[in-house]
């Protein structure tokens, strides 16, 4: 898997809201730049990291500019 947002993005295949679930990846997007990545929890939630340094936390996915992504 790559290292960036946007790379893993490029990598993964797209995925519905609908068809998304636990374990799928969850990108935040502002147009056309993917800038934050988490992975998809189920209802609603996602565990990622808020910022470098931080540690991995469970949180409701805060942007309706996000599109779901599975690991071909």
């Amino acid at each position: 898997m790559p290292r960036t947002a946007q790379a893993q993005y490029n990598a993964v295949r797209r995925e519905s809201w609908r068809t998304r679930r636990p374990g799928d990846l969850v990108f935040f997007h502002s147009r056309w730049f993917v800038y934050h990545v988490g992975i998809y929890a189920g209802h609603g939630k996602i565990w990622h990291a808020p910022k470098p340094g931080a540690r991995v936390r469970l949180e409701r996915i805060w942007s309706s500019n996000v599109t779901y992504g599975r690991v071909r």
